[in-house]
């Protein structure tokens, strides 16, 4: 067996190694992924500050690790400005929601009864037993798969310390990913053969790019949808309009379910306190999550990720059904790197040199276009 096939069998068995350890301990590691995610979305940032000219002295570590010195501090003070003014109302207004939550859920189990006695006054018994019939079975398949899925996610959270040590020191995780990044991928280019460093480097590139053009897009769906449902709430009179408005915002962060799950406070609140505005309420989150669903996901994300709209469309269903949950969260990203990977591929194969090949790729072209604007 030669050196060479000695040292790929190492590679795959350590490859094979740290997924398994990874997969293991998959629910510990969900504070590092949160964290990854946000250092990720943050990187740009310390980019941007390290060029500036009075750091330019420094060495790159101290560097960095000014730069993320300060986007904490200006996001600490942001955060303590906002929670004097603006996150005052919306976080007296959710613990308001909470703390008033079974009252609101009387109320509204009162109204729905009386919509119910209504219904069944004025609807022939024939048709309600059909009826009723196929709410039960909806119902309960709807019930055994949140159960389940609600059971699986209280055991994976309660079931382990390390998740609750993980987000105590995510703070510090993320200090030493967004300060240490460029040495990371230094030393994964010093680690690959030297006949495949240019490639490797411009695979990471790649995926770099893609994957922070998605995450910038998700944060602007959950801005946009939080800002439809503040206004509209706010228009239709709807106690608590700003502290629901968070809501919606931060759950439209969540694929698929999440808009769905930012709705059920707004028409808990609304059921209870104004019942005839019920009708307008549901109106106004179904609208915003078709809006989002068929016009926001598409262009955003696609536009993010250089995806025609209704490409995105095709690929959630076809992911959603081969993947199921986890295959609507990474179909977009995944099929627009695998897309730039396979024609790079394509381009080596044929003899292209690697700094042509990354050329030819979308990500090079929208780098291409910066440097010729810069």
């Amino acid at each position: 067996m030669t050196r060479a096939r000695w040292r790929l069998a190492l590679w795959l068995g350590t490859v094979v190694l740290v997924a398994w350890m990874v997969w293991q301990a998959s629910s510990s590691l969900l504070p590092f992924a949160v964290g990854a995610i946000i250092a990720y979305a943050l990187a740009p940032l310390v980019d941007r500050l390290i060029a500036l000219p009075v750091l330019t002295r420094a060495s790159d570590t101290l560097r960095r690790g000014l730069a993320v010195g300060v986007i904490y501090l200006v996001l600490g003070g942001a955060f303590v400005w906002l929670s004097s003014v603006a996150l005052v109302v919306a976080a007296n207004q959710i613990v308001e929601f909470v703390n008033t939550l079974p009252q609101t859920v009387d109320a509204a189990q009162v109204t729905g009864t009386a919509w119910l006695e209504r219904y069944r006054a004025r609807v022939p018994a024939e048709v309600q037993a059909q009826l009723e019939g196929y709410i039960d079975e909806a119902t309960a398949a709807a019930t055994a798969a949140f159960g389940t899925m609600a059971r699986r996610t209280l055991e994976t959270v309660t079931s382990t310390i390390g998740l609750i040590f993980g987000f105590a020191v995510v703070p510090f995780f993320m200090f030493y990913a967004m300060r240490d990044r460029s040495h990371a991928r230094a030393a994964v280019l010093r680690a690959s053969p030297p006949a495949t460093t240019a490639d490797v480097d411009n695979l990471l590139r790649i995926s770099d790019v893609l994957l922070g053009r998605f995450l910038k897009g998700q944060l602007l769906l959950g801005l946009v949808v939080g800002s439809a449902v503040g206004i509209g709430l706010g228009l239709l009179d709807v106690p608590l309009s700003v502290g629901l408005a968070v809501i919606a915002g931060l759950t439209e962060l969540v694929p698929v379910i999440g808009p769905w799950l930012g709705a059920i406070p707004g028409l808990l609140v609304v059921l209870a306190t104004d019942p005839g505005n019920f009708v307008w309420v549901a109106l106004l989150y179904l609208g915003v999550q078709l809006s989002e669903n068929y016009l926001l996901v598409p262009r955003i994300q696609g536009g993010a990720v250089e995806l025609h709209p209704a490409m995105v469309l095709v690929l959630l269903v076809v992911f959603g059904a081969v993947m199921g949950f986890w295959g609507l969260v990474v179909a977009v990203p995944l099929t627009a790197i695998l897309r730039e990977l396979f024609w790079y591929a394509d381009a080596r194969l044929r003899g292209v040199e690697p700094a042509a090949a990354f050329a030819a790729t979308r990500v090079g072209q929208v780098l291409n276009r910066r440097g010729t604007r810069g």
